[in-house]
């Protein structure tokens, strides 16, 4: 992604450690647990982000709230990175580095003896690599962070940016999923995209599909995911259901 190359991945909102062993070993670039939206307490992502690691899978979480519990908890539990949600300043940039970096570059508490694993790492190696290997991304899904894109995406430290569209669709005041939000948002998608790439920095967005997630790699967008495991579960179990034999 870094090298300009889109990573697919896959978003897990159920919280089941069981699940992820399973989809960890599919060939998909990364896993986002989703501690936001998705009922999930922090053991539960432990295990979930080490079920990712130990599969040879990059696991990435989406914090429940942009502040420094979470952030410490999702990084202490060895995820590789986080998505930081309804970010709308710089200042609130700052804050999620801060939280996010062991000194001199942020405040980050250190003690995890479990952080450095995902990575195979030491718990003194993982203090003196961790702020080159951890990835924070802040996440766009306002009216208000899209007057403050350059601000944001200049804070030394972020790596990268995440839309969450549907909440960016209503911040501007339209239906998510119609036409008129599509016109809406795909504006509102090429200037984060062109803000981000301004600022060297790669940009990623929440697709409901694989179809969706490559018009986004065409929009320009680098980090996708092709599925959830919430619609993959009811899809399956919806096609099996609707199978008919042939009786002819």
């Amino acid at each position: 992604m870094l090298d300009g190359q889109p990573c697919r991945g896959v978003w897990l909102s159920i919280p089941s450690p069981a699940t992820v062993r399973l989809l960890a070993r599919m060939s998909c670039d990364w896993l986002a647990v989703d501690a936001e939206h998705g009922p999930m307490g922090a053991e539960t992502m432990m295990q979930m982000v080490a079920a990712i690691a130990d599969a040879g899978g990059a696991p990435v979480v989406r914090l429940a709230h942009a502040d420094v519990e979470n952030v410490k908890r999702a990084l202490d539990a060895g995820a590789w990175g986080i998505i930081a949600p309804m970010i709308n300043t710089r200042s609130q940039a700052e804050a999620v580095v801060a939280a996010a970096k062991f000194p001199p570059q942020g405040q980050r508490s250190f003690g995890s003896a479990w952080a450095g694993l995902s990575l195979g790492l030491s718990m003194a190696d993982y203090r003196r690599q961790a702020n080159a290997e951890t990835l924070v991304f802040i996440q766009v899904e306002s009216r208000a962070a899209l007057d403050n894109l350059a601000a944001m995406f200049s804070v030394p430290g972020i790596d990268g940016v995440f839309v969450g569209p549907v909440d960016l669709a209503i911040s501007l005041g339209v239906e998510p999923d119609t036409e008129s939000a599509d016109s809406i948002l795909r504006e509102a998608l090429d200037t984060i995209v062109s803000t981000a790439r301004a600022h060297g920095l790669p940009a990623g967005i929440y697709c409901p599909s694989a179809r969706a997630a490559e018009e986004r790699i065409r929009q320009g967008f680098l980090l996708v995911n092709v599925a959830n495991d919430v619609a993959a579960l009811l899809q399956g179990v919806r096609t099996q259901l609707d199978w008919e034999p042939d009786r002819s």
